[in-house]
């Protein structure tokens, strides 16, 4: 073997371990932020939910590079007339993608900014594969850019963005429904009215259980899955009536029903995302080491991944979600934009926020002239909060229930559709959703809670943009360096990374409201 593919593969290998890392600490958010907001639990007891459901599903996990499958890049290109791989291109585009991704992952971490890494690693394998094909193919700039597939990446980048808007709206009706019915004194009307929820809750989690979490992780369908499958409205109106009656049944103790909707909501969070996410962090290592280590591999179809690689990918994704400092970070930027009343926020208004912020005070009020005095009197008392107590946590267990009810749903309907989601962007718009339909934020800091929404919104716009730059740089410096390219590129991660490493917590004041939660 040639000693510069040798020393490629080990770096892909060994930057795939960070990206794992700092891949989960963007994105606990999907399933950490719920359970921690409402303080349902201990965070001891959420975090070991959460890691029993992302150590699950990396061990169902199908294995398949989910990215390559659909195909980002023709890799077609990069094989030779002989009909083999063109192993120094190949390895150039993943070392790309793998040394942006941990790069810009880490940036997102270090300011609490949730972003996709759906997003960041298609945008990768663009910026990459131009370029090796601009610098290590005959052709010029219209040939590079030939290898890149238009539709199914453009499929990719409308579906996950579409997907923001439905989140966001869907979860904003559904929670001011939900609250419509069961209000803020859940002692009382919880009792009466929480069978419906539960049932709702449980039906919808065990639809996202189905299928995203279980028939694309790599279970055969043979048997239970498949008799389910088969008769799936029967299976969910069977669980929505039994645990409709458990909801009745413990309706006086609402506490312990939420508490089980919300950490049964993580687990399967967890589980999903490391079930079918986790290639998006170890499929170009894998794909690389296929590339070099399997004869007449096709890179193009599906390259399976060994079961003792995804045990140590979810043993490092623990890891990574029990230790890691700034998957805490993140987790508070979303937990302060959506929590309930006035919170200290980590972002300052601006002139954009603070007017649209009026022009959505205008419009809710021309909306609720518009509605007669006696329903808008007894909409009033529905929603009316009571007054804040000092130990309230940021999200009530409704709430939270709400979040990810709607988040797991949103997925499971994208998935069994074949339509490409971003888990972050839904959990992240339908949180925000449901703080609006719950009529939770004040007037006082509206504007900086818009501002930061705004500053994620702006950082998704700049995800693809950063990460096919940031892969476009590193693959052409592999591409044209050789070995020392690629010793060039260890050095500017690991030198990014010290430097990432040396920012301090941009959040207000001591202490998060992760860590309040404790």
């Amino acid at each position: 073997m040639d000693p510069t593919i040798g020393i490629a593969l080990a770096v892909i290998i060994g930057l795939a371990v960070f990206d794992l890392w700092v891949g989960v600490a963007n994105d606990a958010v999907n399933f950490l932020n719920s359970a921690i907001g409402s303080r349902i639990a201990t965070r001891r007891t959420i975090y070991l939910v959460a890691a029993l459901g992302v150590l699950f599903g990396a061990l169902t996990s199908n294995g398949l590079m989910e990215v390559a499958r659909r195909g980002v890049f023709d890799p077609s290109t990069f094989y030779t007339p002989e009909g083999t791989v063109m192993l120094s291109a190949i390895l150039a585009i993943y070392l790309g993608v793998m040394a942006a991704d941990v790069l810009m992952l880490d940036l997102f971490n270090t300011f609490g900014l949730p972003t996709s890494t759906t997003v960041s690693i298609v945008s990768e394998l663009v910026g990459a594969s131009i370029a090796v094909a601009l610098w290590l193919t005959p052709g010029g700039v219209m040939e590079a850019l030939g290898v890149i597939n238009e539709g199914p990446v453009l499929g990719i980048y409308t579906g996950i963005f579409l997907s923001v808007i439905v989140a966001f709206t869907v979860s904003a009706i559904l929670m001011f429904l939900v609250r419509l019915l069961l209000g803020h004194d859940l002692e009382r009307s919880f009792p009466r009215w929480g069978w419906l929820w539960t049932g709702v809750s449980f039906a919808c989690l065990a639809y996202f259980v189905l299928y995203k979490g279980l028939k694309n992780a790599g279970v055969s369908a043979d048997g239970i899955l498949a008799v389910i499958e088969a008769n799936v409205w029967a299976f969910l109106a069977a669980v929505f009536v039994l645990f409709a009656v458990v909801g009745a049944a413990l309706g006086r103790n609402h506490r312990v029903v939420m508490g089980s909707i919300i950490l049964v909501g993580t687990g399967a969070l967890g589980l999903a995302f490391a079930g079918n996410d986790l290639v998006n962090f170890i499929g170009p290592s894998v794909a690389a080491a296929q590339a070099v280590l399997v004869d007449g591999v096709d890179l193009s179809g599906q390259v399976p991944t060994p079961p003792w690689a995804l045990l140590l990918a979810g043993a490092i994704m623990v890891a990574a979600l029990l230790r890691s400092r700034k998957a805490n970070r993140v987790t508070d930027t979303e937990i302060r934009l959506a929590a309930h009343g006035a919170t200290n926020q980590r972002f300052k208004e601006n002139a954009f926020a603070s007017w649209l912020v009026r022009v959505n005070v205008a419009a809710f009020g021309a909306v609720k002239r518009a509605v007669p005095e006696g329903l808008r009197a007894l909409i009033a008392r529905r929603l009316d909060h009571p007054p804040p107590r000092g130990d309230d946590p940021p999200y009530d267990p409704l709430r939270a229930s709400v979040n990810l009810v709607v988040a797991s749903l949103l997925i499971s309907i994208g998935t069994t559709n074949g339509l490409p989601l971003s888990t972050t962007y839904i959990t992240f718009t339908a949180a925000m959703g449901a703080a609006l339909g719950d009529v939770t934020w004040t007037r006082a800091d509206a504007d900086r809670r818009v501002a930061g929404i705004l500053t994620v919104f702006g950082g998704w716009a700049l995800t693809g943009v950063i990460a096919a730059s940031g892969a476009f740089v590193m693959a052409s410096i592999i591409a044209l360096g050789g070995t020392v390219g690629i010793f060039a590129v260890i050095a500017l991660v690991g030198v990014g990374l010290w430097r990432l490493g040396r920012v301090g917590d941009p959040s207000p004041g001591s202490g998060t409201v992760v860590e309040a939660g404790a």
